[in-house]
């Protein structure tokens, strides 16, 4: 049997001639292989820049079809839902920004120190300082002659007014509340009746020694069971 030493060697009979043309090259010498220069771009790729993170073509976006309530998603593509109510204004919910619907009204400020004036809102800021025009100032004091056992027509509080020249200035940090005043009910207010200014400022000044005699021995029995009393610990 004569065997061919010249013929190129093959590969097994189910392999492609790729593989043929690999078994061929490597069969040769070393000074006979020409290597293969494959042609290199001659820009940068445009998905190069910053590992194609900023740079890479975005994916076309399909246009998004409706979907009903039960599908999974389907509420991405609604419309966002209104968060403040349709009959408020947005000025209720902002902090300061609600004194807006109040400026060139009549408002009653109470204070942290129990004193209430009221006056026309002239001005405002941001940390609620207010500035009022025909300012009075408004004294309290409990009716001596209202008991749990009179009748309830009888006004719980007396009251007076005392003016105020010029213009007032309250801090914001000092204000407890801050409301309109309603001008029908302004002469008649429920549950109060006016009174001469000596009369009401005497009772308030009792009153308040009294409270405070009262606000003295609770402190000394929370003292004695431990407790310190602090702001708001006193009524």
């Amino acid at each position: 049997m004569a065997f061919n030493n010249h013929q190129p060697p093959r590969g097994p009979a189910a392999t492609g001639p790729d593989f043929n043309a690999m078994l061929q090259r490597s069969m040769q010498a070393p000074n006979q292989l020409q290597p293969q220069i494959s042609e290199l771009p001659r820009g940068p790729s445009p998905g190069m820049g910053y590992e194609g993170v900023y740079s890479a073509t975005p994916p076309p976006q399909s246009q998004q079809q409706p979907h009903g309530p039960n599908v999974l998603g389907g509420a991405r593509g609604l419309a966002p839902q209104p968060i403040l109510p349709v009959d408020l204004p947005p000025q209720a919910f902002l902090t300061s920004a609600m004194l807006l619907d109040m400026v060139d009204k009549k408002v009653d400020v109470l204070l942290r120190d129990e004193k209430e004036y009221i006056g026309i809102l002239r001005s405002y800021d941001q940390f609620a300082n207010l500035v009022l025009t025909e300012c009075y100032e408004r004294i309290a004091a409990r009716n001596p002659e209202a008991t749990p056992s009179s009748d309830p027509s009888v006004p719980r509080w007396l009251i007076h007014d005392v003016k105020l020249p010029g213009v007032m200035t309250v801090r914001g940090e000092n204000v407890t509340i801050c409301a309109t005043v309603d001008l029908d009910r302004e002469e008649y207010p429920r549950g109060a009746k006016f009174a001469e200014e000596d009369q009401v400022r005497a009772l308030a000044a009792s009153q308040k020694a009294e409270r405070k005699e009262v606000d003295s021995r609770r402190a000394k029995a929370l003292r004695q069971a431990g407790i310190e009393p602090g702001f708001g610990m006193q009524g």
